[in-house]
């Protein structure tokens, strides 16, 4: 397989997950259970949390699209009788091209938060020094408060478009 080919196959957050669970979890496991992982996964949640819909929209997308694309690249061998999916020797060799220190977006998605905590921290001093009577003249105070509105609005984008891209 080419590079451009491995690169296009982790190019998807699910199979990268899918691939980081296989890595760590080297016994098979069935394509039922994989989906209640990445679902757990992508919604940040347990598994037992997970709604039907939830489980059945992964189940439907691993099932039609991703496990194909991975057992085609000879990454995965799934057997449709039993519904099981093993990693193969090439998807082992595949980790080296994964971040094992975060999990497919998990970084980017704790950066968004930090951004959100950072802008909404400064919404409340901006809040307090406002309501506290502070010696900033109204115009400054004005200025100050766009600003934040600003950021509070560029970090709440950043934060759901990450989200977004997790679910893709």
């Amino acid at each position: 397989m080419s590079q451009d080919e491995l690169f296009s196959l982790l190019s998807n957050p699910r199979r990268r997950f899918i691939l980081q669970y296989l890595n760590k979890n080297p016994e098979s496991i069935r394509l039922q259970a994989l989906a209640t992982e990445v679902a757990a996964w992508e919604n940040e949640t347990d598994p037992e949390e997970l709604t039907d819909k939830e489980q059945k929209r992964l189940y439907v997308s691993l099932h039609q699209t991703h496990i194909p694309k991975l057992e085609a690249a000879g990454i995965v061998e799934y057997d449709g009788d039993t519904g099981e999916i093993r990693l193969t020797d090439r998807g082992s060799d595949v980790n080296r091209y994964l971040d094992a220190g975060a999990s497919s977006g998990d970084e980017s998605r704790r950066w968004g938060r930090y951004y959100l905590l950072i802008a909404l921290f400064g919404l409340l001093v901006y809040g307090l020094v406002t309501l506290g009577g502070g010696s900033v003249d109204q115009t400054g105070v004005i200025l100050i408060g766009v600003a934040w509105v600003l950021l509070v609005a560029i970090a709440l984008f950043q934060y759901v478009q990450t989200e977004r891209r997790g679910r893709d």
